[in-house]
């Protein structure tokens, strides 16, 4: 039986503890992959430049790979628990208000879920058993995955990879034989499950839409090819649920526009709408209730276009050249087992996570010009004793944000450390004399804790934080760029990326001499299919004054663009809607409005969105 001593010494070292909270965190362990998958892919590059197979001429076929029941496969596969492999099992970090992380496919035979506490499980299934996380050995499978499939790769296949998440992975080939593709993945399927005993799914399709929606149906352990021939069909009875981004609020705008599609409007759920319904309704309808963007967005999706492409993991020259917008912020968070009890306690925990922030930024490296700082404290009305053991438990969020006199870069920790006891000192307290009703009115929240988890309190309304009341902290750096961009970089404006207000003070005789490096066209990103834009198209564009012939030209040439994935032309097309429309003798307003229907016009054909450095 265990004593209290060695619990109590547990429980001492997790409390405000960054470091024990970033090992046994399966959050935190997914949220870092993907950078830790970079580096690693970065350095295989390095040591073997035969497996970065550099720019595609084209994308043609993608296969999505995706671990079955990943972290309770993991542990499974592991001797000593060899006779469970049968038997219901899910992975959680506790015995009863834990959720589910991942559980096997018996389990699931009986209704249990990902996300689900362990308790409610239980009552589905009586005789589940739950392990605990083997993090250590679910990174090495992943790693074992990632090698095998650049050692696999054969000599008459082109690829490129991109880790989307620790246990799945998107490869674009730019080959047309799908049975070429197909006898790769399943060498890869075989030999993971000889090498780890944990398998893999494959979905197989012409792009990224259709090659996920396919794995759902190769899963568990199989493969399965959606062919062009088979998209209609396929595509048309698909629930429209399944298309990745359209959930339960999505849905619910789209129900009153189908009601003339879906006959008696009792009963019907997310299921029972397909593809083919959502195809009934025009791009302007999409638009009208889930916006430019959006609503472009899934007009394609719901007809299996999708014109996303792989962005290779590690190759950040493949990443610039794809458009991957780079990062703007870079944080850590810590929400878990934070229980501080003087400023000491609070100041370590800052320090902890500056440490980290610095470490990233040092990657780069990177500098900032500020912090924003983020304190979780206890809902007035939330007991203190949180009902998941050290949780985070019903919290208000404040926004502290932390500005520097100049730039700082990785190395300047401490002066970050004081700015941040600067900014954030007045603001803790012991205790405060208001009771926790007089708290909720003079904050202006609901007097029910029912309706939220988190609550955000703007830094205005902010008079005092108690110490013993804090229960997460995050430290964000903000406006990160390279160190050797130059000398101080300006804010970027809100709204479209490129600032109306640049636009139309700038000249076109400035201007012009931007859309092309010396009469040659810029270089582009690989494209999925279709011809290049032919740039003497855009110096039409640029002699026509703006009428509904240039607007029909303009958005022709954007779709042609926008299929092609080519940002640098829909750069190009944005510049010459701004110059024109600042350029017109008609109205400023109505130019001005004309000028950020086009930006969002073409930013809706795009991946992501274009962004002007």
């Amino acid at each position: 039986m265990e004593t209290n001593g060695p619990k109590r010494s547990r429980v001492r070292d997790q409390l405000n503890s960054l470091k024990h909270f970033q090992q046994h965190s399966r959050l935190h362990f997914i949220g870092q992959w993907k950078t830790k998958a970079h580096d690693l892919f970065k350095e295989w590059f390095a040591e073997n430049p035969a497996w970065n197979h550099g720019v595609l001429d084209r994308q043609a076929i993608f296969a999505h790979l995706d671990m079955d029941a990943f972290f309770c496969s993991v542990v499974l596969a592991r001797d000593e628990n060899a006779h469970l492999r049968d038997k219901p099992v899910c992975v959680a970090a506790g015995r009863g208000n834990s959720d589910i992380s991942s559980c096997n496919y018996v389990a699931r035979s009986f209704g249990v879920r990902a996300g689900m506490y362990v308790n409610a499980a239980r009552v589905l299934c009586p005789d589940l058993r739950v392990l605990s996380y083997d993090l250590e050995r679910s990174g090495e499978v992943a790693m074992c995955l990632y090698r095998m499939i650049f050692e696999l790769c054969p000599a008459h296949l082109t690829m490129s990879v991109e880790v989307y998440s620790v246990d799945e992975v998107m490869i674009a080939f730019d080959t047309d034989s799908y049975e070429a593709v197909e006898d790769y993945c399943n060498e890869v399927r075989r030999e993971l499950e000889a090498a780890t005993k944990c398998t893999v799914s494959c979905g197989i399709g012409p792009n990224v839409m259709l090659a996920r929606i396919a794995t759902q149906s190769a899963k568990p352990d199989g493969t399965f090819i959606v062919r062009p021939e088979d998209v209609t069909a396929i595509v048309s009875q698909l629930p429209f649920s399944e298309i990745h981004g359209a959930g339960s609020s999505t849905i619910a705008k789209l129900v009153p526009l189908l009601g003339d599609y879906l006959g008696d409007m009792e009963g019907v759920g997310e299921e029972n709408i397909l593809c083919q319904h959502v195809q009934k309704l025009t791009k302007q309808q999409l638009q009208r209730v889930l916006g430019q963007k959006t609503g472009e967005n899934f007009y394609n999706l719901c007809r299996g276009n999708d014109v996303r492409l792989v962005t290779r993991t590690g190759d950040e020259e493949n990443q610039r050249l794809m458009g991957k917008r780079t990062r703007a912020s870079i944080g850590c968070s810590m929400n878990y087992a934070v229980r501080p009890k003087t400023v000491e306690d609070v100041w370590s925990i800052a320090r902890q996570l500056l440490d980290v922030v610095c470490a990233k930024m040092g990657r780069g490296p990177y500098c900032c010009s500020g912090l924003r700082v983020t304190i979780l404290e206890r809902h007035p009305l939330h007991p203190k004793e949180t009902l998941k053991y050290m949780g985070r438990g019903k919290c208000l969020e404040f926004h502290i944000p932390v500005n520097f006199s100049s730039v700082l870069k990785s190395c300047d920790m401490e002066i970050m450390l004081a700015c941040v006891e600067r900014a954030l000192g007045p603001l803790l307290v012991l205790g405060r004399t208001m009771r926790d009703e007089e708290r909720v009115e003079e904050l202006g929240l609901q007097e029910s804790t029912k309706s939220g988890i988190i609550w955000t309190v703007g830094v205005d309304t902010i008079t005092d934080i108690v110490i013993e009341d804090i229960r997460g902290m995050s430290i964000q750096a903000t406006t990160v760029r390279l160190e050797h961009d130059g000398k101080d970089t300006p804010k970027h404006t809100t709204g479209v990326q490129l600032s109306l207000a640049d636009a139309f003070s700038k000249r076109a005789s400035n201007q012009k001499g931007s859309l092309v490096n010396g009469g040659k066209p810029a270089k582009r990103p690989p494209s999925s299919s279709g011809d290049s834009i032919d740039f003497l198209a855009l110096d039409d564009l640029m002699n026509h004054n703006v009428d509904d012939s240039f607007v029909s030209e303009w958005k022709k040439l954007a779709v042609q663009a926008g299929k092609q994935v080519d940002y640098t032309t829909l750069k190009a097309l944005i510049r010459i809607a701004a110059l024109r429309c600042a350029e017109s003798p008609k109205p400023s307003g109505e130019m001005k409005e004309l000028f950020r229907t086009l930006v969002s016009f073409a930013q809706g054909l795009l991946p992501h969105p274009v962004a002007f450095t």
